[in-house]
């Protein structure tokens, strides 16, 4: 069992790595192809910068559901158990309960 926690430290540690390196891409990917799809529509249809400001922001709402989507995805399991199976609460698994004497 000693041998197995430094193999799933590692793991974990790689995994939140990627996720750290892979949120960003999505939010600035998500950005700059709504700014492009604007900057060719307002040259198609000669509405400068008003296509490009809207499909930018409509991008950047994109890219911030994205990222919302992947961390609720990736973030912890339901239950609310730590690692060794424990509740950070210590008592019935729910926060702000844990010296409640009413019944």
């Amino acid at each position: 069992m000693a041998a197995e926690q430094p193999n799933k430290n590692r793991a974990d540690w790689i995994r939140q790595l990627a996720m750290a390196l892979d949120l960003p891409f999505l939010l600035i990917s998500a950005l700059m192809g709504g700014g492009v799809i604007g900057y060719v529509l307002d040259q198609y249809l000669h509405t400068t910068p008003w296509l490009m400001l809207v499909c930018g922001g409509l991008g950047f709402v994109a890219g911030l559901r994205g990222v919302l989507q992947s961390l609720a995805r990736r973030g912890p399991k339901p239950g609310g158990g730590n690692a060794s199976g424990n509740t950070e609460s210590g008592g019935n698994g729910r926060p702000g309960t844990e010296n409640d004497d009413r019944s």
